[in-house]
């Protein structure tokens, strides 16, 4: 008996180690799961909306027949670059009727001047809109501000500043010079190329380069080589300068771009092909979908270097796993959904949807789900009860809206700063396939600059 209680010690000597091993994987396991249960207490959802996934808006207490009026600019007049963009509004259209709110789009063309925003805006008006979106920018607009606050018809503007009547979602100027600043990563002399769009406010560069409609982007690129030192400057002064004397070569050690969409586009197509190399930094026009489509147009490279300043609102959002990142993959999921339908239209009924899907902006789309939530917090759709609902409105991305926080109790109603952007001519994915390629860029924020 002895031999066999010694033999089952003898035996269980060498298992101790490994029961003492396992006593203390057990008390990290117990610790491991402790911690992981309060850290994920502590931590949001970081599980992103698929973009294919429709996310309904679902607005209570709005009236039926609820109308939305939207002022676009067509054609090559001011405030053009944003037609496409402004097709985003037509997604909150369609996400809202998924969410069992029926409200009707009705767009009106400015034409680019202050008189022809006036007409759009009392036409809409007469069609009895609850609140409008201007879709344009430029110092236009001011016509169409004008009109509907003798109305007393709400505006939400997208893509410029705001009046004293109106608010915006844009930006603020002063955010947007600090990153253009900030983009021109210290420069000394920055040159202003003034193609029609003037100096951002507020922004200081040591020379300024102007140039009408008519100029040749290709001599005006030239002469920028030769400001900044990638070619030997002649004698000549350059055309269209304003400065009293004519600058020395090589003065400046960066250059700032002011213009249209379309007139920036074909201008970097010609600093391209001239091999300007110092930075260059281009006013937000530039975010416009009409930017990557002059570009193209004028032969230049979409894969090359893209700078400019504001918010990000644009499809690289959606890769990201927080919050706003699921809202704009809730808005690419209502793009694509709208992109399938054959009978849906673009704003002004002469192309199908599917052909402007590739631009459709959740700038636009927020602007109309801001307007949308004011007339269900109004419960009703009187302008002057729509505007005093909107005037106490914040939303954020459980509301719908794919951009950032918007606060309506300001007339800055955008309260995130501009930051410092940069475009990539990758393809995403998130957006249905066209069947004409497009010249689109994908801007997102660069966090390379401080």
């Amino acid at each position: 008996m002895t031999h066999a209680v010694d033999d089952m010690q003898h035996d269980r000597r060498p298992r101790q180690p490994l029961v003492i091993v396992a006593i203390a994987v057990l008390v990290i396991a117990v610790v491991l799961a402790v911690v992981v249960f309060v850290v994920d207490r502590n931590t949001p959802a970081a599980e992103a909306v698929p973009a294919t996934v429709p996310v309904p808006i679902r607005v209570a207490h709005v009236p039926e027949g609820t109308k939305i009026g939207v002022v676009v600019t067509l054609g090559d007049g001011e405030g053009a670059d944003w037609d496409e963009a402004a097709q985003g509004a037509l997604v909150a259209e369609r996400r809202l009727t998924l969410g069992g709110t029926d409200v009707e789009l009705v767009t009106r063309n400015d034409g680019g001047s202050a008189g022809g925003g006036e007409r759009a805006v009392e036409a809409l008006v007469d069609s009895g809109v609850s609140g409008i979106v201007v879709a344009s920018s430029g110092a236009h607009v001011s016509g169409a501000l004008e009109a509907a606050a003798d109305a007393g018809v709400p505006v939400v503007l997208p893509y410029a500043s705001s009046g004293s009547d109106s608010w915006s979602t844009a930006p603020s100027p002063a955010s947007t010079t600090a990153a253009m600043e900030r983009a021109l990563r210290g420069a000394d002399s920055p040159l202003l190329v003034d193609l029609g769009g003037g100096a951002p406010s507020g922004l200081e560069v040591a020379h300024v380069l102007t140039a009408d409609a008519a100029a040749d982007d290709t001599a005006l690129a030239t002469t920028v080589a030769e400001r900044t030192g990638a070619v030997t400057a002649d004698a000549t002064p350059a055309a269209g300068d304003d400065q009293a004397d004519a600058p020395a070569p090589a003065d400046s050690d960066a250059v700032v771009v002011s213009g249209s969409a379309a007139r920036q586009g074909a201008f970097v197509a010609a600093l391209q092909s001239a091999d300007v190399t110092v930075p260059v930094v281009l006013t937000p026009q530039a975010t416009s979908p009409a930017f990557g489509t002059a570009l193209a147009d004028a032969n230049g490279s979409l894969s090359g270097t893209f700078v400019s300043a504001g918010v990000a609102t644009d499809d690289a959002r959606a890769l990201t796993s927080d919050e706003q990142g699921r809202a704009m993959s809730a808005f690419l999921g209502g793009v694509r959904v709208l992109a399938d339908d054959p009978d849906a239209q673009n704003l002004t009924a002469d192309q199908p949807f599917s052909a402007v899907a590739w631009a459709a902006d959740s700038r636009s789309h927020d602007a109309v789900v801001a307007l949308v939530r004011a007339v269900g917090s109004a419960r009703s759709d009187d302008p002057s009860d729509v505007t005093d609902a909107l005037a106490t409105l914040r939303l954020d991305a459980g509301d719908g809206i794919a951009g950032p926080a918007l606060d309506f109790r300001q007339q800055q109603a955008l309260r995130t700063d501009a930051t410092v952007l940069a475009a990539s001519s990758q393809t995403l994915g998130l957006r249905p396939a066209t069947a004409e390629p497009t010249a689109s860029l994908v801007w997102f924020q660069d966090s390379t600059a401080r």
